[in-house]
């Protein structure tokens, strides 16, 4: 009697852990919250497999280290390996009115990395004007995002810029300085790759070293 006492509270356990969300689960770290948005950094070993977790809000993700992968879901099971994505490559998944849940497996030899923005906003996403400039592409306009490419020329030391909406800016390769009013620069490199900015804020992306790339997320 008590050992099926134990399984049911194991089984319990368990369920309770695979419906966790995503935030709590151990390979997807919070970086940074506030009531609009949350950054995570997701980060998978070669051979790592993550908890069973939910996904309820509108995510974008940017790869900065690639690895082979594949998911498994709760009604289909693991689907096909699926191929190392782009440095800097964007991925939109939205999941605000329609959660859902899955496990993710890193299958192949090098670090699986992402930048992850997810919009806390479950409805009634903001609009706003979207940003031009030298170098900027913009890659998305969807509900809950905005998203743009942002490459220093090779002629250029550095860009000015301002979103109309809180904005998460994410490092894909170089290195470089961002220096806003007010505030202590930051250098963005290896080590540190994001900054969240605040809508209509001002700042300066002064080119450090290498080829540098960026991708902006506008949060909605």
């Amino acid at each position: 009697m008590l050992l099926g006492t134990c399984a049911l509270l194991i089984g319990g356990c368990w369920v309770a852990a695979a419906q966790a969300p995503v935030q709590q689960e151990p390979h997807h770290r919070v970086l940074f919250e506030n009531a609009a948005l949350r950054v995570l950094d997701v980060n998978i070993e070669p051979g790592g497999t993550t908890l069973e977790h939910r996904h309820d809000n509108d995510i974008m993700t940017v790869s900065v280290s690639a690895s082979e992968t594949r998911v498994r879901t709760p009604a289909a099971g693991w689907g096909d390996i699926r191929p190392r994505r782009r440095l800097g490559e964007t991925n939109l998944t939205e999941y605000a009115g329609q959660s859902g849940t899955h496990t993710v497996q890193n299958v192949g030899e090098s670090l699986y990395r992402l930048i992850a923005v997810e919009n806390l906003k479950q409805a009634g996403w903001s609009v706003g004007s979207a940003v031009t400039g030298a170098g900027t592409t913009l890659l998305n306009d969807a509900r809950a995002f905005r998203t743009y490419a942002v490459q220093l020329g090779t002629t250029e030391n550095g860009i000015d810029r301002v979103h109309c909406l809180p904005t998460v800016v994410v490092l894909v390769t170089g290195e470089a300085i961002m220096n806003r009013n007010g505030s202590p620069s930051i250098r963005l490199d290896q080590s540190r790759r994001w900054v969240v900015v605040a809508a209509g804020e001002s700042y300066r992306l002064t080119r450090g070293t290498g080829d540098v790339r960026f991708v902006e997320i506008e949060v909605r």
